[in-house]
């Protein structure tokens, strides 16, 4: 990725400002360009997304629902951008940590109303994370859950976090928690269950105007009286959701659609090159993919079991067959490329190189090593001899990339004597199982963040996981959990010191590499494609002012704001 000296420069400048005890942020609108009454204003920006949506919902603190509008009607109180670092003040302006980082401060912005016309108030932010508190399925970020914050309350036009130990990496979740109106949803008798597709009301650019569930198709309009003077340049934005990237790869060549966040395989001759001047993409390098193995499974529940499969799987080819080279093959800690100087222990980089190469046979030497063996057909046995049962690889239905990974990775740990299926499943059943914990394989992504904890913290945190199958992992999808990497991830958020941070996430990178307890398989970029035929001002590599991604990302309310008419 370019310019990866600026980020860590940058990371390391986020890591320390969250300890400063003065107000941050003063006189900044980080990753939105100031407004430029010349540009031309209108126009319907037609976005398609691959994967039907089922159901519908504009509920913005549930994590089962899909939703592809939610940060255009509804605003968090910053948006970071995981790439550069950057922090966009929305409805908080600037924050100061205080008593000795026990408390977090946010000023919250003057000026704002509801869609309804309330005035929006620090009472609204409260509200809101007490509401998570009281709900745990609405904190899949982990803000209450040991986490040590102890209480939410507003004052004046502030509002005051308070902590029973130090967590001063939490600020990027505070940061990018959704905020609903007390007035509204104080009178919501189970708001988990509220689909809110009726008459939102947010404070954001946009407000919902339609869904139709026979076309998928949502519509948004410009909120005329949104706190951002000028913004939206756009009028309307059209969301259609289709049944597979090919589709929106072929809405994107017919100019039927200005934005499509699919993957699109060898997308510089299949997209770019037919148009250079028109066609555009933004796919940055910030997350990766991974396969994720149910630990609370057999035999997926070895160390050694899980070290075989990753051994056995050829990511060279996978990346090459799923991405033609566009982002490369993950590190086996997680780690993405920009952050690999700064964070990955320089004496793993053995072991991770190891643990990366396509080595089949030494795969079945290690499955052999703990009883695992081929019978006369052929097919892996348990240690008493059993033949292992036909595991399934999820993947979300109509998702091209995930779906090449997964034939792959069925490809070859068959040679292992491994028989698997692919189990394509609808948004819904695909985040419900991965969630209940019911699925055997899965192909999922990992979790951005300006330093690798954010990854390890949500991924391999006990608070996140469930003592048995059927229970809800929040986001610890694998269910492994180790005390050795609890501890690390609670000594890196107790100190301002970057040199214990950094061995804190030394202990946590050797015990992954140890143990795998999910496989990083390839790099994950944001998929953003652009048409510059009738809207100009799309993120790119050389303004990088959001980490890219879809509508239902934080990213793009950041990208509605700043595109115009050409």
């Amino acid at each position: 990725m370019k310019k990866a000296s600026v980020f860590l420069a940058l990371t390391v400048l986020l890591a320390f400002s969250i300890f400063a005890s003065e107000w941050m942020l003063n006189q900044t609108m980080g990753g939105i360009m100031p407004t430029n009454s010349d540009y031309k204003y209108g126009g319907t920006v037609v976005v398609v997304n691959s994967g039907l949506q089922t159901p519908f919902s504009i509920n913005p603190l549930s994590p089962q629902a899909q939703l592809p509008i939610v940060p255009e009607i509804y605003e968090s109180l910053f948006y970071v951008n995981t790439i550069s670092g950057e922090i966009t003040p929305l409805l908080g302006v600037n924050y100061k940590w205080e008593d000795n980082n026990l408390k977090l401060i946010v000023k919250v912005r003057n000026g704002v109303k509801w869609s309804d016309g309330t005035p929006f108030t620090s009472n609204d932010v409260a509200f809101t994370f007490n509401l998570v508190k009281k709900y745990p399925s609405f904190d899949v970020s982990g803000i209450w859950k040991n986490s040590g914050l102890q209480s939410v309350e507003a004052s004046g036009d502030t509002v005051i976090f308070n902590f029973s130990k130090q967590n001063t990496p939490l600020f990027v979740n505070i940061a990018s928690q959704y905020i609903v109106p007390e007035h509204i949803w104080a009178d919501i008798k189970d708001p988990t269950t509220f689909t809110n597709t009726i008459n939102p009301v947010g404070t954001g650019p946009f407000l919902f105007k339609s869904y139709s569930p026979e076309n998928q198709t949502t519509i948004i309009v410009k909120n005329p009286n949104y706190w951002m003077k000028g913004r939206p340049y756009v009028d309307q934005v059209e969301i259609q959701n289709v049944n597979s990237n090919n589709t929106t790869l072929l809405m994107m060549l017919k100019h039927e659609a200005d934005w499509g966040s699919s993957y699109f395989p060898d997308i510089m001759n299949i997209w770019v090159n037919k148009d250079p001047q028109i066609n555009k993409i933004y796919w940055p390098v910030n997350n990766f993919n991974a396969l994720y193995l149910n630990t609370q499974k057999s035999p997926f529940d070895n160390p050694i079991f899980r070290k075989a499969i990753s051994l056995a799987i050829d990511k060279n080819d996978l990346e090459q067959k799923a991405y033609f080279g566009i982002g490369g093959v993950a590190n086996p800690t997680g780690i993405v490329p920009a952050q690999i100087g700064e964070w990955l222990d320089p004496t793993l980089a053995p072991l991770a190189s190891e643990l990366n190469t396509y080595n089949p046979q030494k795969a079945q030497e290690l499955l052999a090593s703990i009883g695992f063996k081929k019978n006369s057909a052929g097919q892996l046995t348990d240690p008493n001899g059993k033949t292992l049962p036909t595991f399934k690889i999820l993947v979300g239905a109509g998702w091209t990339d995930f779906i090449t990974q997964a034939q792959i990775i069925s490809e070859n740990i068959s040679k292992l004597g491994i028989s698997t299926i692919i189990d394509q499943a609808p948004w819904s059943a695909y985040i419900s199982s991965l969630m209940s914990g019911t699925y055997d394989m899965a192909i999922c992504w990992g979790i951005s963040g300006p330093t690798p904890y954010y990854v390890y913290y949500q991924r391999l945190n006990p608070a996140f996981s469930a003592s048995k199958i059927g229970e809800s992992a929040l986001s610890n999808y694998s269910r492994y959990t180790n005390p050795l990497i609890t501890s690390a991830l609670e000594v890196y958020a107790s100190t301002s010191d970057i040199r214990l941070q950094k061995q804190a996430m030394y202990t946590i990178e050797r015990i992954v590499l140890d143990d795998v307890p999910f496989i990083p398989l390839t790099n994950r970029t944001n998929f953003s494609n652009f048409s510059a035929a009738k809207f100009v001002g799309w993120p790119s590599d050389s303004d990088p002012y959001c980490a890219g991604g879809a509508t239902n990302g934080q990213g793009g309310e950041i990208i509605l704001l700043n595109i115009h008419l050409k």
